[in-house]
């Protein structure tokens, strides 16, 4: 039975969220002894999910095999995924695309709308690249037209320019979420050559990147605030709205910071 890189990463997965749970939180009675296994033992999840123990060892181990839907809810509740990781779940489960397709040409009509926005505003593809942005993106976000195409990535900016860390009030959640969501992208696409390349990049140019990827943690993108230091040292709160499919465009993502008053 033959391995795919897209069931490993499921594998990965399911082995991160199993290790994660205590026993007691799962409702398995603890005996005297200890345990070897951080978290829950496979036969443990197979039993909760209904599954031989065989089966789901194939899961982890990266197997080339097609759960159905009913198992992966199984398994969902035994490893008490939240509704993102679950979701996560499903795409690992039925993703067939391994390659983001080649950057190209957008629309320049997308700049203009971000141009009539009073608002920081900008549109990324699926690795994090900033396609267009607006003055007011410029001015409270980071300058993005400082940087050369090839290094416009917003997360390899946010943990590797420090002028952009410093200006965010709540660093700690949101690069722990900006991380989670890139994760579920990449994840995704393991076999994307720039993914993979932002990757090495960042893991072995910060310490806090490599701790936060470490977690394993996924996010679904949802409405989120930042707190942004402006160059008065004024504070100015956000919420964060996003837009995925911009124009029927499933790799473009929009990003909206809208005052919060």
């Amino acid at each position: 039975m033959q391995t795919s890189i897209n069931s490993k990463m499921f594998g990965q997965f399911l082995k991160s969220r199993r290790e994660r749970i205590q026993p007691e939180a799962a409702g398995i009675q603890m005996t005297s002894g200890r345990r070897r296994t951080p978290g829950l033992r496979r036969e443990e999840v197979a039993f909760l999910s209904h599954v031989s123990v065989t089966y789901y060892t194939w899961l982890e181990q990266g197997k080339d095999i097609h759960p159905s839907r009913e198992v992966l809810q199984n398994i969902s509740r035994a490893l008490q995924l939240s509704p993102d990781e679950q979701e996560h779940l499903f795409n690992l489960a039925y993703n067939e695309t391994s390659s983001l397709p080649i950057e190209k040409q957008y629309d320049d009509s997308l700049q203009d709308t971000l141009d009539k926005l009073p608002f920081p505003s900008f549109i990324t593809d699926q690795r994090s690249k900033v396609i267009f942005w607006n003055l007011e993106t410029e001015r409270m976000i980071f300058p993005f037209s400082s940087c050369v195409p090839e290094e416009r990535f917003f997360l390899q900016l946010l943990f590797l320019e420090p002028s952009f860390r410093d200006r965010i009030q709540n660093w700690s959640e949101f690069s722990t979420y900006s991380v989670a969501v890139w994760r579920g992208n990449y994840e995704r696409y393991p076999e994307d050559p720039i993914l993979n390349q932002l990757l090495i990049n960042l893991k072995q140019q910060s310490k806090l990147f490599q701790n936060l990827w470490d977690q394993h943690n996924i996010h679904q993108k949802r409405v989120g605030f930042i707190s942004i230091n402006d160059e008065q040292s004024q504070i100015n709160k956000f919420c964060i709205h996003s837009a995925s499919h911009v124009d029927g465009n499933k790799d473009l993502h929009w990003c909206m910071y809208v005052p919060v008053t």
